[in-house]
């Protein structure tokens, strides 16, 4: 059940016992539609809230105030006419869900300021809390202001005198008699819920499909006067009912159309209402999370298939490093054929079983001999260039790898507590931005383990903790790639990237990458560290489920000073 007539009748009994006379302390803005009222009565002090959300508008009190926002124009507004002030009067107005709050200022002056009221409307996408003169109804300020290209039937503008919304024409529910209620309903057989909620002033369609559920067992007008009993604040039974962890309403009464729902009682409708939006909070706070890191997830998928999509066209020109060579050893093996000045040639491919003709463009300025060289030249160009787009596809493999890892992640985690930890994992990963709020900058977008380039131009990774060691060796080592690990010392793993398959790593890169195991290790500030190594295949993980902790064989040592590579990926 929303936050209905019926609860709001209940929660205005609360609050006249509990804040009459009380005095206002504080006032502050909680979010774009709430305020947080610290209210003191005697040598006890309380918090009410009143939201005018679309969905969630409500009043009623809270155990402490959510974190405020930057204090608004209008908190400051309330503040300069209401604190200090005495709570005089607490009232709904009629059966609306309307909530009046009267202030009598405080001040300095031999004249007494004028009382002024809170008014909070809760009426959905028209909620509205508004300030106005008690003493003749004029509005001084409000949340929204509405004027008459918004509303044809009344303006709430400073300056405007406050009037009530538009009046349905339902009859009370506290008057209405057995033949009222026979000639109301009329003579049918079944009677649904929408005429009961178009016809009696404070029913909301869950008070109404009550009365109908409740009518299954007995008559019409014994069901209705069973939920009416409910609303004398005296017989109220506050409570929150529960499907799981879903909540589904907070009433003042038992709702048998919930025959399945789990229901708490609580000694005020305040601290059910509490209970209830702390769900509902905590409901959408898990919802917006998943919604935030879903997205992430899918820009980064889109942001690698756009790399993958751009390496392979580089992948497909750099393939043509071998027509580069076979272009320079033909111009070779036909020098005598081949004059300066002429700007192609056609020879025979020796190097195709079908030993067909191809024609090749030539530099006229250039000597035959000096065309075969610049071909020779595009080939070792080409070749390193193939080498380097192999490493960028090695990498791109680690991202997708690791984006896989943390969709799945994703799947999994079902608290907000796991959300807001996956969350600050993105964050460093470069995901999602960090938030701006003057604290030290953070090293972002490598993903969850360090990134280098060598001299020889391999990419080496450094784990960042077991977890990310884990992910390392688990799921984006190849077989034919290089594991690094400071020996017998508690340290970071280090992978070296072997994309091409090499039988051999280059010594330049062994010695850089071991100087970056040695530099992530407890022994960082030794000089001279043993450092392990051999391919990933000989390396596996022990049994058991401890991150990190691995068995290796055919390993072989350097010693080397930690250090980091001057230039990082």
């Amino acid at each position: 059940m929303s936050y209905d007539s019926l609860a709001l009748r209940i929660v205005t009994q609360e609050l006249r016992e509990t804040l009459l006379g009380g005095t206002i302390r504080h006032i502050e803005q909680a979010n774009a539609h709430a305020f947080s009222f610290r209210m003191s009565r005697a040598t006890e002090t309380y918090w009410l809230t009143v939201s005018a959300h679309s969905v969630h508008a409500r009043a009623h009190l809270i155990e402490k105030p959510p974190p405020g926002q930057k204090q608004s124009y209008l908190a400051d507004f309330l503040t300069t006419h209401l604190r200090g002030g005495t709570i005089t009067e607490i009232e709904q107005l009629g059966w609306d869900r309307i909530l009046k709050i009267t202030v009598q200022p405080v001040s300095d002056e031999p004249i007494q300021p004028s009382p002024k009221a809170v008014i909070a409307e809760m009426m959905g996408k028209h909620s509205n809390i508004i300030l106005i003169d008690a003493t003749d109804d004029r509005i001084l300020e409000s949340l929204k202001r509405i004027d008459e290209t918004m509303s044809r039937h009344r303006e709430i503008l400073p300056g405007e005198t406050y009037t009530l919304p538009p009046q349905q024409g339902k009859v009370d529910p506290l008057t209405l008699d057995k033949a009222a209620f026979t000639e109301l309903i009329g003579e049918q057989a079944e009677v649904g819920w929408k005429q009961l909620f178009n016809n009696i002033d404070g029913f909301s369609p869950t008070l109404a499909k009550e009365v109908v559920a409740r009518a299954a067992e007995t008559e019409l007008w014994d069901a209705y006067q069973q939920v009416i009993t409910y609303f004398d604040p005296k017989h109220a039974s506050p409570q929150l009912l529960t499907d799981g962890d879903d909540p589904i309403a907070v009433s003042s009464l038992p709702l048998q159309q919930f025959p399945n729902a789990a229901s708490q009682v609580f000694d005020t409708m305040s601290t059910a209402f509490c209970a209830y939006y702390d769900a509902i909070t905590l409901k959408e706070s898990i919802a917006s999370e998943r919604r935030t890191l879903t997205q992430a997830l899918k820009k980064q998928r889109g942001i690698l298939r756009r790399k993958a999509k751009a390496l392979q066209t580089d992948l497909e020109r750099a393939e043509k490093a071998d027509d580069y060579r076979i272009q320079g050893e033909l111009i070779l093996a036909n020098l005598h054929t081949i004059t300066r000045g002429q700007k192609q040639v056609e020879l025979q491919n020796y190097y195709s079983p079908e030993l067909e003709k191809i024609l090749i463009p030539l530099n006229p300025e250039q000597t035959p001999s000096d065309n075969a060289q610049a071909y020779f030249k595009k080939y070792t160009k080409a070749k390193r260039g193939r080498s380097r787009i192999q490493q960028l596809i090695s990498d791109l493999d680690a991202d997708q790898e690791t984006l896989q890892l943390y969709t799945s992640k994703l799947e999994s985690a079902d608290t907000l507590a796991a959300l807001q930890r996956l969350h600050a994992e993105f964050v460093e990963n470069g995901y999602l931005k960090a938030p701006q709020r003057g604290k030290r900058k953070q090293e972002v977008g490598e993903g969850p383990f360090r990134r280098y380039t060598s001299t020889n131009g391999f990419q080496m990774y450094v784990g960042k903790n077991s977890q990310s060691n884990d992910l390392l060796l688990r799921q984006i080592a190849k077989p034919s790639d290089m594991w690094l690990h400071t020996k017998q010392i508690h340290g970071s793993h280090v992978i070296i990237r072997n994309p091409e398959n090499r039988p051999d790593i280059p010594m330049p890169t062994l010695l850089q990458a071991a100087q970056l195991a040695a530099y992530y290790s407890k022994a960082h500030h030794a000089s001279n560290v043993p450092v392990d190594y051999t391919w990933a295949r000989y390396v596996v993980k022990r049994k058991g489920n401890v991150a990190g902790y691995v068995h290796y064989t055919r390993e072989k040592t350097l010693y080397v000073e930690p250090a980091v590579p001057s230039s990082k990926k």
